[in-house]
């Protein structure tokens, strides 16, 4: 059986736009989370609060950029994330076209060229012919132009694919790849999310009145709410034989993965945790590890009041009677919530965790939530005294989609 392993990782996130820093500055407890500024904050009466990025600040690659600008933010993060993830895993730019594949997962893909096509709606019609500007943008706006772009700009002429499954797409994305690489469909394959800030999406949470005031805050008794953020991240997947042949770096394994869906209501999750349960456990089974051997679980912790509660339900039920051993964090106190990109961050801090040997702290936790303290271990701080073998990565989504992931310390054998 085809082993997947991971070679490669790139980040474009509120608290850094590069591996290493993003690293340190989870295991030093930093957020991202600050005042908005990408918007009118006013209109938002006291929601103030957002993880946003600065790529021109953190990201030296001026080419790129300029390249990517006129296909939007969310085209321009995950170029951004992929061309660190290349060199990451020992690549430069593909000079010819190759096998190889890129898929990527979003929530509001290039929302933000709608956004700034409205804002600017510059028509103009010269010497009888249409130059419409407006269209030329919206050119761009096509989702499929996220991963095609990319595609050829690096020639990557294998898989091309855009998954669309709201905030579980980046592991959705990375669970594709791990099924495509295992069926010999490709040797390697770039996965990941990405997702800009835009005024939709911000709104949206604004009015279903999901947002928090002040900060996220992950299974503690207080949560009020989460912060929308963006970014994008990724990892590059190959088949083991692949990356040996080649001397690549391995920083750690996928072993298997689940997929699930609610089926309960467009946006809030089953009290029951009917679709997380049948996710983990699709992802325990399909990776024929024993869940007594899982010590860590990556939640998707957005700090509201139902989502924590579910997941915690839900985890309980899959884990019971082997929970007195799992720590549980949520990386979303710190990195906000990435939409699409949020679970593909979240998938670079699991294979750091198993690299480095080390779990990212909960930021924010001041209380555990009672129903939850008797359960699990809610992380507090970066040391840990077991050894980290495998880490569940749960992401769920709008729709009831739900995705966990396992990823797995490699061993040469």
């Amino acid at each position: 059986m085809k082993r997947i392993v991971i070679t490669g990782m790139g980040v474009v996130s509120p608290i850094a736009c590069e591996k290493e820093a993003f690293w340190e500055k989870l295991m030093n407890g930093e957020s991202g989370v600050g005042e908005l500024t990408k918007l009118d904050s006013s209109k938002y009466k006291g929601i103030t609060r957002a993880a946003e990025v600065d790529l021109e600040k953190d990201y030296k690659n001026s080419e790129l950029l300029a390249h990517f600008k006129p296909y939007g933010k969310a085209v321009t993060y995950a170029a951004a994330a992929i061309d660190m993830g290349l060199k990451d895993a020992g690549f430069e730019r593909f000079t010819k076209k190759n096998n190889y594949g890129v898929i990527l997962g979003t929530t509001n893909g290039n929302q933000d060229i709608v956004e700034r096509t409205v804002d600017q709606w510059n028509l103009e019609i010269e010497h009888g012919d249409l130059s419409c500007k407006a269209a030329e943008m919206l050119t761009y706006f096509r989702p499929i132009e996220m991963s095609a772009s990319i595609a050829k700009y690096y020639n990557l002429g294998g898989t091309n694919m855009v998954i669309p499954t709201a905030c579980a797409a980046g592991n959705y994305a990375i669970g594709t790849a791990y099924s495509m690489i295992r069926e010999g469909r490709s040797s390697l394959i770039i996965a990941g999310g990405a997702d800009p800030f835009t005024r939709s999406c911000y709104t949206v949470f604004y009015r279903l009145g999901a947002m928090s005031k002040d900060n996220c805050k992950p299974f503690d008794q207080n949560r009020n709410g989460m912060i929308v953020g963006e970014g994008a991240a990724v990892l590059v997947l190959e088949e083991l034989e692949h990356a040996l042949a080649r001397g690549a770096k391995i920083y750690g394994e996928i072993k298997g993965y689940g997929l699930a869906c609610d089926a309960y209501d467009p946006t809030a999750p089953d009290p029951e945790g009917s679709g997380a349960i049948l996710s983990m456990n699709n992802a325990i089974h399909s990776s024929k590890i024993d869940k007594k051997n899982i010590t860590y679980i990556s939640a998707h912790g957005t700090g509201t009041r139902a989502n924590d509660s579910h997941e915690v339900t839900a985890m309980s039920n899959v884990f019971k009677g082997t929970t007195e051993n799992l720590y549980v964090n949520g990386l979303k106190s710190m990195l906000g919530h990435c939409m699409g990109a949020a679970s593909a961050l979240e998938a670079v801090a699991a294979t750091l965790s198993l690299h480095h040997q080390k779990v990212p702290r909960n930021r924010n936790t001041e209380k555990i939530d009672e129903a939850f303290s008797a359960h699990f271990r809610i992380q507090p701080s970066p040391e840990i005294e077991n050894k980290i073998d495998h880490v569940l990565s749960n992401s769920f989504a709008f729709g009831g989609n739900i995705c966990s992931v396992i990823f797995s310390k490699y061993e040469d054998k």
